[in-house]
């Protein structure tokens, strides 16, 4: 108890020995639980609170972590030429005709018969039938037949590849994109029917000619007279009709053809860290109360605000002070 009023007397001495040198404007810290100092005469302690005090700093934080990601490498396509038949190979027949030679044939134009010195025989002209071209065949070729055919050919197929387009967030990304395959119509023939040849028989020719015959023979003695020939011009057949094949071959279109020599792959990538700076405010001293000192005379004319001065807990401080102490809140 003794120690404890001794520290009590210390501390009121000390508290004098300031009051009699403080000025005004002289702050003293406000402590909870402990007395406000005396103030000197014409004097008084103003309870003040002094706001926060915060800077601004300046420092680089990370936006965006880094990263990898695969970009999509597009494939490498080339054209070729490609050659497709749009006509069939097919034969054509050349007919040759028969060849025709003349030729003298000899026929009995008079036969032989027995003649009497003194009665001379009697003849008559007899027409007779003979043949002066023999039968043959007639070829004739019917050439092949066709028909156009209209044929589709895909000239460069489908594919899908990847395009960059901007994101919501401003970045830009990958979509992919399907490109439709492109056609090309082509006609070619198609055979219907081959070609075949018809024969047709054409018929001997015949020519009507006179003949001297024996109508009555001679008498009294009989002499023999030979037989009398004759040759007549006919057409005899040196070489047969006959068809030569040919064979026509097939024909052929270039078109181009888009082939694919590289497939779509994908390359890695990597997003560098990003960084931005910012400013920020910091607290550099936070909110404090003050015993400050002021001059009476600063109150002078007009009413002073008394309010009851509030612990940190919201508790109300139990006295007080002594005569010529102030509370104002500011």
């Amino acid at each position: 108890m003794r120690k404890g009023l001794f520290a009590t007397a210390i501390l009121a001495f000390a508290m004098a020995g300031a009051a009699q040198a403080a000025t005004p404007g002289d702050e003293v810290p406000f402590r909870e639980g402990e007395p406000m100092p005396p103030a000197p005469p014409g004097m008084s302690w103003c309870l003040i609170q002094k706001p926060a005090i915060y800077d601004n700093v300046t420092e680089t934080v990370t936006v965006r972590p880094p990263a990898n990601f695969q970009v999509p490498v597009p494939g490498a396509y080339s054209t070729k030429t490609e050659t497709i038949p749009c006509v069939p190979a097919y034969r054509v027949g050349k007919v040759i005709p028969a060849q025709l030679q003349p030729k003298a044939v000899p026929y009995v134009c008079q036969e032989e018969y027995k003649v009497l010195e003194l009665v001379p025989p009697q003849f008559a002209d007899t027409p007779i039938d003979v043949e002066i071209c023999p039968a043959y065949e007639q070829i004739t070729i019917i050439p092949a037949q066709f028909r156009d055919v209209p044929k589709r050919l895909v000239v460069e197929p489908a594919r899908k590849e990847f395009q960059r387009v901007a994101c919501d967030d401003g970045n830009l990304c990958w979509t992919v994109c399907e490109t439709p395959a492109k056609y090309r119509d082509v006609i070619t023939k198609e055979l219907i029917s081959d070609a075949k040849e018809q024969r047709v028989t054409v018929p001997a020719k015949k020519q009507q000619i006179l003949v001297k015959k024996l109508v009555k023979p001679a008498s009294v003695r009989e002499v023999v007279v030979p037989a009398k020939q004759a040759t007549y011009q006919a057409n005899v057949v040196a070489a047969p009709a006959r068809v030569e094949w040919q064979t026509i071959p097939a024909q052929s279109q270039t078109v181009p053809v888009l082939v694919e020599t590289k497939a779509p792959s994908f390359a890695p990538q990597a997003i560098p860290e990003k960084k931005e700076t910012i400013t920020r405010r910091v607290l550099k001293s936070p909110a404090s109360m003050v015993w400050r000192l002021q001059s009476n005379s600063v109150y002078a004319g007009r009413p002073i605000a008394v309010a009851p001065v509030r612990t940190s807990d919201n508790r109300q401080l139990a006295s007080v002070p002594a005569s010529g102490a102030r509370y104002s809140l500011k």
